[in-house]
Formats: C-alpha cells, sequence, structure tokens
C-alpha cells in the first residue's frame, strides 16, 4: 500500500453533490472572504454527510436525517450549531424541523407526566430544491489533512490509500438516457421485489431487530427491540412491521412506497451520472484492506449498463465468500498446521489476525478432525463425525443457506442467512436464540468463533479500538481482500484483463471471463483452498437482495459491544459537569438524579418500571450494549414478567455508582 504524500495528491479529494448545490455552496460558502478553509470544509463535510443519508441511502428527497446533537458534537465539538449548522440553515443550503422527538417532562401538568416521543429532535435535509438531477464535483480545500463524509462515516475516521495495484487501464462507460428511463420504468417493480411483508412471520418472536417505525414528514426513530415487541408497536399504531431491502421497518406500506419509489429513482440516477462523468479512483480502506471505488457498491440492478471498452460485463461471484474463506483457513490448518497457514498470507495486519486464530484453534484441539478435505475429492470427509468437517463440507459441496435453514427448521432460507452473519457480525457472546440453534448444528465451529471475539485481557485497555483484533467479520474481510486485490486483481490487470472487484467478486468485460476465472482458481489452488463460484452474464436479472453484509443493523451487530469504555477516566467527570460533557438537557439530568434518589440497591423491580429503565436508556452517554439491557427488561416488564434480570440489576448499580462519582449541576 502506498502511502507517499505526492502519490496520494492525484487524487483531489472531493464530494459529488447536485449541480444547484454545489453552485449555492460555492456562492454562500467558498466565495466568502470571511471564512477560513477549515471552515469551508466542514460545511461542505456536514453537507456531504446529510446528502448521504437523504439521497446515497435511498431514503429520499424530503427525508430529514435523525442525526442528533452527540452526532454533530462527536465530529465538530460543543458549539457545532453555531459554527457549522446554522449558517448553513441562514444559507438556505439545508433545513431543519423539530420532529418532537425529545425525552420531555410535561409541565403544564402538576403531576410528574412525562411525555416520550421518541430519540433524535431536530433533523436535517438538504433544501429539497437545490437536488437537481444533474451533478458534479466540488474539492475539499486541501491545505492539510482533511477527511472526505465517507471517511468519516464509514472508515473509522481513518483515511483511504492508494492501492498498490497496476491503475485502470480501460474506459468504463455508461448510456445516461438509457439506464436512467430503464431506472424510471422499473422502480415500483424493484421496489416490490425489495418488499418482502411475509418474511415477518418466519421470524421467532425473541429475535432482536434493528426497527425502523416512520413518522411523517419523511424521517424514521430507530428502534432495537424483539420482533414480537415491533410488531406491538406497528398494531397499536395502525401500521405494519415488515422487510424492505435489508431492514426492518414500521410504517403503511403504501405510503412507505410512495416515498422510497421516487428515492429509489433519485438514489440510482445519481450512481449512474458519478460512473458517467467521474473518474474511476479506486482506494483502500486501511481497516479491512478492500477497494473502493464509485463501482464498489454500484446498485447491481444497473450494472447491466455498465460498459467496460464498449463490451458489456460478466460477474464472477464468489458464493457464500467469507463463510467459505472461513472453511478453507480451518481446513488448510486442519491439513498443513500453523507454520504453512501463516506462510499463505503477507500482509502483517492478516499474519496478526491468524495468529489470534491459531491460538484460538490449539485451544480447541482436541475437538478438531485429524484430517482434513481433499479439496478436488467431493466425497472426502463423507463419513466424518466431527461437526468441524460437516461444516467444511457444507460450505464447499452445499448450497450453505439452504443446508443451515433445512436442518434448523427455517422457515425461509433468509432466516439462515440473517442466523448466519449474525454469527459473524455480531462482536459480543451475547445470548441470542438464532446462534443458540447455530451452536446445536456446529458446536466446535460456533465456540471457535466466540472465542476468537473474546477480548485479550491482556491487551485489554480503556479505548476499543484496541480490542480490534478480536472482530472476526474484519478479519475475514482482510483475508479476503489481500486474495482478491493482491492476487487476482493485480494478476488480471497485469494480464490486462479489463476488470474491477466488488468484495468478493470480480467484474470483466465480455470475452474476458475465462482468463479471469483461470486465474481467479490458480490463486485459490496455490493457497490449498476450495474455490466456489458463479458466473453471470446477467446477474442483473438475479440480485439477491437478501445481501445483509453492507446494512446498518449489521454495522449496528459489529458495534454493539463496544462497552469497554472508561468514561470516567476518558472524559475527566472530575472537570465539569456531566450535563456539558455529553451536552444533556434539563430532563435527561432529572433522570440522572432519579437514579441517585432510589440509590444502589440489591434489586431494583420495587423502585422502577418499564418507563424509567426506557428513560435510562436513552441518556447519551450510554453504550448500546447497556442499552439492550435495558431494552430486554423494559419488554419484560409490559409483558408481566415481576422480577429483573441479575445483569439489569448490576447494570442500575454501576450506573448509579458512576453517576455519584459525576458532578451534576447545581450539586
Amino acid at each position: 500500500m502506498v502511502n507517499d504524500k505526492t502519490d496520494r495528491k492525484k487524487y483531489q479529494k472531493g464530494e459529488y453533490l447536485p449541480e444547484k448545490l454545489v453552485q449555492k455552496l460555492q456562492d454562500e460558502i467558498f466565495s466568502n472572504p470571511r471564512l477560513s478553509y477549515p471552515s469551508k470544509n466542514n460545511f461542505l463535510q456536514c453537507v456531504s454527510i446529510i446528502f448521504f443519508h437523504q439521497v446515497t441511502q435511498g431514503n429520499g428527497l424530503n427525508y430529514y436525517a435523525p442525526l442528533g446533537r452527540n452526532y454533530w458534537h462527536k465530529i465538530y465539538g460543543g458549539n457545532y450549531h453555531d459554527r457549522v449548522i446554522s449558517p448553513l440553515i441562514i444559507a438556505g443550503i439545508i433545513e431543519s424541523i423539530d420532529f418532537g422527538c425529545r425525552t420531555i417532562p410535561d409541565k403544564t401538568q402538576q403531576s410528574s407526566i412525562v411525555i416520550k416521543k421518541g430519540d433524535v429532535s431536530t433533523r436535517y435535509r438538504i433544501n429539497p430544491e437545490l437536488l437537481s438531477e444533474t451533478y458534479s464535483l466540488i474539492p475539499y480545500i486541501d491545505k492539510r489533512r482533511v477527511l472526505t463524509a465517507l471517511e468519516r462515516m464509514l472508515f473509522d475516521n481513518q483515511e483511504l490509500q492508494i492501492p498498490d495495484i497496476p491503475d485502470l487501464n480501460f474506459r468504463i462507460s455508461i448510456d445516461i438516457g438509457k439506464a436512467g428511463k430503464w431506472v424510471e420504468n422499473n422502480a415500483e417493480q424493484i421496489c416490490n421485489e425489495m418488499l418482502r411483508r411475509e418474511y415477518i412471520n418466519s421470524l421467532p418472536d425473541g429475535l432482536q431487530i434493528e426497527c425502523h417505525e416512520y413518522l411523517d414528514r419523511g424521517s424514521f426513530n430507530v428502534k432495537y427491540c424483539t420482533v414480537k415487541w415491533a410488531k406491538f408497536i406497528a398494531e397499536s399504531r395502525g401500521k405494519e412491521l415488515f422487510y424492505f431491502n435489508n431492514s426492518f421497518y414500521i410504517a403503511t406500506v403504501d405510503e412507505f412506497l410512495q416515498y422510497r419509489i421516487p428515492a429509489l429513482i433519485f438514489h440510482y440516477k445519481h450512481q449512474i451520472s458519478q460512473v458517467a462523468t467521474q473518474p474511476i479512483e479506486e482506494k483502500q480502506s486501511p481497516v479491512t484492506l478492500r477497494i473502493y471505488s464509485h463501482l464498489t457498491n454500484f446498485p447491481s440492478r444497473i450494472l447491466q449498463f455498465i460498459h467496460i471498452n464498449n463490451k458489456t460485463v460478466v460477474q464472477l461471484d464468489l458464493r457464500t465468500s467469507q463463510f467459505l474463506i472461513f472453511a478453507n483457513l480451518l481446513n488448510v490448518y486442519i491439513k498443513g498446521g500453523e507454520q504453512h497457514l501463516l506462510s499463505l498470507f503477507k500482509q502483517n495486519r492478516n499474519k496478526t489476525y491468524l495468529k489470534r486464530l491459531i491460538k484460538v484453534l490449539k485451544q480447541h484441539q482436541e475437538q478438531l478432525p485429524a484430517v482434513g478435505l481433499e479439496i478436488t475429492d467431493r466425497n472426502s470427509g463423507e463419513h466424518g463425525s466431527s461437526d468441524v468437517t460437516k461444516f467444511i463440507r457444507d460450505v464447499f459441496y452445499r448450497d450453505f443457506y439452504e443446508v443451515v435453514a433445512h436442518e434448523l427448521g427455517m422457515k425461509e432460507r433468509l432466516l439462515a442467512k440473517y442466523a448466519l452473519f449474525k454469527l459473524l457480525f455480531k462482536k459480543t457472546n451475547r445470548p441470542d436464540a438464532l446462534l443458540h440453534k447455530l451452536s446445536q448444528l456446529y458446536p466446535v465451529v460456533v465456540n471457535i468463533i466466540a472465542e476468537f471475539k473474546k477480548p485479550d485481557k491482556s491487551k485489554t485497555t480503556d479505548k476499543a479500538d484496541d480490542n480490534r483484533e478480536s472482530n472476526f467479520s474484519v478479519f475475514l474481510q482482510c483475508i479476503e481482500a489481500e486474495i482478491f486485490v493482491d492476487n487476482i486483481l493485480k494478476n488480471l490487470r497485469e494480464n490486462n484483463v479489463p476488470c474491477f472487484t466488488r468484495h468478493d467478486s470480480v467484474v470483466v468485460a465480455d470475452g474476458h471471463q475465462d482468463d479471469a476465472e483461470m486465474i481467479a482458481k490458480d490463486v485459490f489452488r496455490q493457497l490449498g483452498f476450495k474455490y466456489n463460484h458463479k458466473v453471470e452474464d446477467k446477474f442483473w436479472e438475479a440480485v439477491d437482495f437478501d445481501e445483509l453484509e453492507d446494512s446498518t443493523y449489521m454495522q449496528w451487530l459489529t458495534d454493539e459491544d463496544i462497552l469497554t469504555t472508561n468514561y470516567d477516566a476518558e472524559y475527566g467527570f472530575d472537570e465539569q459537569p456531566i450535563n456539558e460533557i455529553f451536552d444533556m438537557d434539563e430532563y435527561e439530568v432529572e433522570i440522572c438524579q432519579r437514579l441517585l434518589d432510589i440509590g444502589v440497591q440489591d434489586d431494583y423491580f420495587e423502585h422502577v418500571d418499564a418507563e424509567f429503565l426506557e428513560d435510562l436508556s436513552n441518556l447519551p452517554w450510554l453504550n448500546q450494549y447497556e442499552r439492550n439491557i435495558l431494552h430486554d427488561d423494559v419488554i419484560n416488564l409490559w409483558n408481566g414478567y415481576s422480577f429483573l434480570q441479575d445483569k439489569t440489576n448490576q447494570l442500575l448499580r454501576n450506573l448509579a455508582e458512576r453517576i455519584t462519582q459525576m458532578r451534576l449541576p447545581n450539586d
């Protein structure tokens, strides 16, 4: 990976936005001599973050992004509103609206009745009048290191790097008019295919999901709750719980589609325009080692309109890629041992991850099979009794999702995929009904993954990032990236095969698919890996909308155990009041005081109710894991339980002790 600053200069950082919006930014912000260049860059970054949530995520032109004060505070500091937000509102570039979603006391009543309406109150969108269907690039002022909106949001605040691979030496084109017309004619059908109303009925009632509850005026609240609770909320409000394009929603379906169809059209046209007018600049994530460009997440449905050197494209897709990679790693270790496995990869990050895996495998050595599978012999290991052997065979030789769905009695293949992706992405070992079923099917495999995810106590610090080595999904993404980028893509480019990668797939110009397949197979053969793939020249006709890897829910699963942060030490509670540190309002401080008044108790059941636990869960300095604990007992109390879980009592004791050490205002 090349890090030289002069090499990075050729990729000038900027944002691709609607022309009307770009012109407004130029006139009101970049042409203003009173503004410094850091301020101008902050304004552009802020607008681009809102644009990403409003348009790039397909939410719609009128959608208000629920980016609350804690989010902006983290990026721009405590005076974010005066420094960044307010000038953009005054200039007519962004708009805000108060959805009344704050937790507030009803001061009109003499009693202490609390009105709870939601989560994020003030939300923002780009002025819809500036969202034209023609676009242009607006660059950042490059006087010092600046992060783009995507680097800020998706890549852990780290700069993307220039990969050490041959550049694109071919021309990628797309017919804007033809592609745009196709999108307009097919948007309704695409949305209907993304809509899975019946899927909800196949889910266990106790399954925890991330649910988007639609509000009026184009926005939604995000809740983490069980399927049963989400159904109850939907029914009580005359709405429906349904699944749409990797996410769960509570809304009226017809009203929802009324927003989403034009949103999809605008989003797809934005992607089409970007590919048609901007150079394809390939950059590499320092976190996952994956390659990113305009084509990486280009909607699969409209890849049919991409041409390489005036030829249509063909996609070679690795089946169940990350499970296939993991099965291969297990098989190679069983057959060749740790030194052989380590010798296959060169990236230092991957060697670190592999050493961690090897350490875990050694702990389970007696439970591993004595011999591995011969990848050229379909009958190899057929009569083995080890669940590790069964796992490898099921991944190598069968439709892995179908196998899991059938053997666990799941009604839909999608539910099996959902469970398996939770196994990969879920960072905690928190009890889960689906994972429990998986552990019965592949007990040793699930235990190996769970052990890998445990933070190394010898390295644990107050910083969550120091436990990144235990992130199993990132580990597999890094291994995948070295295979596809450092080996397959580099080899293809050196052999003049016009191509680009989309993480675990390679897209080539028609006529080069045989060469690409031969090179990919050879890379896997040299590693001793089984290669399962499918070659598709009309892959857009069978798009798998059930892919979960990049969904927001999976991101939540990945991050939900970031709870080792020592907030007392990191934020210095001895120096300033908690409401100043976390920008809490008067009522949130009151919630803390109410818990202080209750004090430290062995059992809090007689002292709290569901509403108070929910209020506590909305305190801005709680992490997601702590919120999950409180949410579980909110549901339990609503369902008539007469006790609190032990972990809830322990959490409440910890919170009471933590707040005691904090300086609340007026103390």
